[in-house]
């Protein structure tokens, strides 16, 4: 069963906004209107169905295309290598998050096991705060390691959606001429 194309509309006024300031068509990032445009058009689709982005100018030219194409596909490309290092940096920093709450952990309990049952009421107390900051201390590292790389997944897997669509730029189709 072949899954329908999402189509994603741009419309320019002239090609020329999609190229770099120096007129290379491949050169660069995509203008940052253009990119957010389909972004957020993609967002709003279903993330099962290939996408297809068609440009449309007043000047476009087959020989445009082409270039037009692998400079969105390199844009997008270059957007998801970012995000996985996002990602990847994430992960590191629960690394040593982990590592710095552990220690927290065994020091705390320690020092926690170390007030005897019957110290009073404030060295109980104590012993219970103790024990709560012991805890506190793993909140961090468990948040990196459970739910903060899911935004940078979803930008990523977007960025690759993208980056992997079908690019055309064509002229405006003709109003129909009433009759």
């Amino acid at each position: 069963m072949n899954k329908a194309c999402h189509e994603l509309c741009v419309s320019l006024d002239s090609v020329r906004s999609l190229t770099a300031p120096d007129g290379d068509a491949l050169g660069g990032a995509l203008p940052a209107g253009i990119a957010e445009e389909l972004l957020a058009q993609a967002r709003a689709v279903d993330e099962r169905a290939p996408l297809e982005i068609r440009f449309v100018a007043a000047d476009a030219e087959a020989v445009h295309a082409e270039a037009i194409a692998t400079r969105v596909h390199a844009h997008f490309a270059r957007v998801a290598q970012r995000h996985g290092l996002q990602i990847r940096d994430i992960f590191r920093f629960a690394r040593v998050s982990t590592a710095v709450g552990l220690l927290c952990v065994v020091v705390l309990l320690a020092g926690a096991q170390a007030i005897p049952e019957d110290a009073g009421r404030l060295m109980n107390g104590v012993r219970e705060s103790l024990n709560i900051f012991a805890w506190v201390a793993m909140w961090r590292p468990a948040e990196l390691w459970l739910y903060a790389h899911l935004p940078e997944r979803h930008w990523r897997r977007l960025a690759l959606r993208l980056a992997r669509a079908t690019v055309s730029v064509e002229p405006p189709r003709a109003a129909p001429v009433p009759s």
